[in-house]
């Protein structure tokens, strides 16, 4: 197990799962994410990987990338644009480069480009759907979420005793499942947990899938909306830089953004709170 490293920089720690880092400029949770579903897919005997998410999402990138290390096609769905105009993406140049083939669609919403990639995976030999957000097919077994889950709750093994405070950017709720899943395993219950959404509601989906595979939600734990507040959408960038490090504008940008201008009690420099960074931008764009 490969554990990335946890820094402390100015008195406040970061999980650096940024520097978990693949081809093509791919990095961070999302990547090992999905290194674990494409090589149980591969294992399996599957040829082609469908995929859709919008031209924006690193999902491209990493998909693409990781497939084509591993001898698989991947092809992505994507919506509303044309070749010319997704080469203006970094993901897609970035997949488009591990050999990834497009396809369009007339639409963006996940409402038209998800039934698009079960229907090209149904007519397409040996595929399957690595699906949006980077996790588990519907419907997936008990012991198939338990081993996805787990392969992100090993990082919790090196979390500082230190640290009684843990910040994780929260959007589709993957990641956040894997950190709460290994400290649940590795008894961090002394952790205080500060979920900073910045997506549409997941929570309850959250609470469902750990529910699932017989994890508690920590008894300490507090969901910070940014996305219900109004205060940001999803699709807003937030570039920012701190202690070196800098971050990707739609995760860790927008939570050191909202923390630092309404500064809770808790945000604070003194040894004990850990940002958890989920990931860099891809290629560094």
């Amino acid at each position: 197990m490969d554990l990335t490293p946890v820094q402390q920089l100015n008195g406040l720690w970061y999980k650096r799962d940024d520097l978990h880092v693949g081809p093509g400029g791919t990095n961070g949770a999302k990547l090992r994410a999905c290194e674990h579903l494409i090589e149980t897919m591969a294992a399996k005997g599957v040829k082609n990987v469908v995929t859709a998410a919008s031209v924006r999402s690193p999902q491209h990138a990493i998909v693409a990338n990781v497939a084509g290390r591993e001898g698989l096609t991947s092809h992505h769905i994507v919506g509303a644009t044309n070749d010319a105009a997704m080469r203006r993406h970094s993901s897609v140049v970035s997949a488009l480069r591990a050999g990834a083939v497009f396809h369009h669609v007339g639409c963006a919403y996940n409402a038209s480009l998800q039934p698009a990639a079960a229907y090209l995976a149904a007519r397409l030999p040996d595929a399957a759907v690595l699906h949006y957000g980077i996790t588990t097919a519907t419907g997936a077994s008990v012991s198939a979420v338990r081993a996805f889950a787990e392969v992100g709750g090993r990082q919790v093994a090196n979390l500082p005793r230190e640290v009684s405070t843990l910040v994780i950017p929260f959007g589709s709720g993957n990641s956040a499942v894997g950190i709460l899943t290994g400290l649940a395993r590795y008894g961090r219950s002394d952790v205080a947990v500060k979920l900073i959404g910045i997506g549409p509601p997941r929570f309850e989906w959250a609470a469902g899938r750990l529910a699932s595979i017989g994890v508690d939600m920590p008894s300490d734990l507090e969901l910070t909306d940014l996305h219900a507040r109004g205060w940001a959408r999803y699709s807003d960038l937030m570039p920012e830089t701190r202690d070196g490090i800098r971050f990707h504008p739609t995760y860790e940008g927008k939570v050191v953004r909202y923390l630092d201008s309404a500064a809770p009690v808790w945000w604070r420099r003194d040894g004990s709170v850990c940002l958890w960074i989920v990931g860099a931008p891809i290629g560094g764009s």
